[in-house]
């Protein structure tokens, strides 16, 4: 097995020394480089091809977008985590990352404990470990889903969305390409803080003609809207179809989950047809919705292409087991959806 290659960009010998420790404590077969100035990230992204790159906010000489703009040209492949020191601005410079090209942001932990720090970090590296070491890897054969349906006679009454890891970049490019007039409720789980659901949100709302706000307890869901589960609290709907949103447990490690959205439609959605689109993440959040909607609601699958993902995860877990009715890349997916018949 070849060694992941990581480099940890960071000017504070504190975190730089906590990436590290995290890294080498989760997993030995890496090859770890630390640096603590922007023009050193950039020489080591040319010359090394990290696989995963860890880089600071706040670096400089050259500062992040820069760098972002190596790591898309010259490793457009390898998982970028940018990060940086809790403050009231976190929100709006991680999605200006997440836009430019990262794959993922994370604020440093700042507990009195050092070890609670390092638990936290090393939970995160874990993660994306494991997600780059399945890049390429050939999916299991299963068999095609029971229950899938042909697209073209299909015509949704509501759209379901999943989307983690990726997530930010991936819906700026559907969401402002879907037309306002749009007959159905679009919902979506997202997997990301309060503030920031609250920050891409506004974003989005600002570039689509279709309005894009954050769901509230109890309104009623309508056509033209697209509705994002808030962070921290799991997005159902009842029979009246209203959101319903309650802090019970998380599922899959998250909350939101898709999973208790999904399973909330398919248990008392007053439709029938249900299209459900699963974008780029880590696990396997929407994979039990999915099945539970097949068995009980006319349920069409489209889940994005490998090639086209930041992270295979999600989309993986519907494609091996056979749950999806069609692969798409990211930049066809918006047709896809306008390409229903919504009559």
């Amino acid at each position: 097995m070849n060694k992941i290659k990581i480099l940890i960009a960071d000017s504070s010998p504190v975190y730089r020394g906590m990436f590290q420790s995290a890294v080498e404590a989760t997993d030995n077969n890496v090859s770890v480089t630390c640096i603590s100035e922007g023009k050193e990230a950039v020489d080591i992204i040319v010359r090394k091809n990290p696989d995963i790159v860890i880089v600071d906010a706040e670096i400089n000489d050259p500062g992040l977008t820069e760098i972002l703009k190596f790591t898309g040209s010259d490793i457009p492949k390898a998982f970028v985590l940018v990060t940086a020191r809790p403050s009231s601005t976190n929100a709006k410079v991680f999605m200006e990352a997440l836009s430019a090209g990262a794959s993922d942001s994370m604020t440093k932990p700042i507990y009195n404990s050092y070890n609670d720090n390092l638990e936290i970090i090393k939970t995160k590296i874990s993660e994306i470990i494991d997600a780059q070491r399945t890049v390429g890897k050939t999916p299991i054969k299963t068999k095609t889903a029971k229950k899938n349906v042909s697209a073209k006679p299909f015509r949704p009454q509501i759209i379901l969305i999943a989307v983690s890891t990726g997530g930010p970049r991936a819906l700026e490019t559907i969401i402002p390409a879907i037309r306002s007039d749009i007959p159905v409720p679009i919902l979506i789980v997202q997997h990301m803080p309060p503030h920031f659901i609250e920050t891409l949100t506004d974003r989005l709302n600002s570039k689509a003609e279709i309005k894009v706000k954050v769901a509230e307890n109890g309104e009623k869901i309508k056509g033209g809207t697209v509705y994002f589960a808030p962070g921290g609290v799991h997005m159902r709907l009842n029979a009246d179809n209203e959101v319903y949103l309650d802090d019970s447990p998380p599922i899959n490690g998250v909350r939101p989950a898709a999973d208790a959205l999904f399973d909330s439609v398919a248990d008392d959605f007053s439709g029938l047809r249900v299209l459900t689109i699963v974008l780029t993440g880590m696990g396997q959040d929407s994979m039990k919705g999915i099945i539970n909607l097949k068995e009980k609601k006319k349920c069409y699958c489209i889940a994005q292409s490998e090639n086209t993902c930041v992270v295979y995860g999600m989309p993986r877990a519907v494609v091996d087991k056979g749950l999806a009715d069609k692969i798409s890349d990211l930049d066809q997916i918006a047709s896809e959806i306008e390409g229903f018949n919504y009559l």
